[in-house]
């Protein structure tokens, strides 16, 4: 390859690197408020559903742990289902 086609190809290269590298911040940035725009309205649905203290709801949305654990339940450990 001759060394002014190189030159033309570097000068040809750069406008689109940078238009391409533009394009990706861009991208980037739109990524990122469409991300911001989603938490935002999933973080406020979420806070305005949870059930304030004092209202009657004893433990709803609380995970509640058995004093024991369940007994073993009787039959077939591991049942299949059709053809095996």
């Amino acid at each position: 390859m001759r060394r002014d086609d190189t030159a033309l190809g570097v000068a040809a290269r750069d406008p689109g690197i940078r238009r391409i590298s533009k394009f990706t911040w861009r991208a980037g940035a739109v990524g990122v408020a469409c991300s911001t725009l989603i938490a935002v309205t999933f973080g406020y649905h979420a806070a305005a559903q949870q059930p304030k203290a004092g209202n009657g709801d004893a433990g709803q949305g609380t995970i509640v742990i058995p004093a024991q654990p369940p007994a073993p339940a009787q039959g077939a450990g591991q049942v299949t289902s059709g053809a095996s």
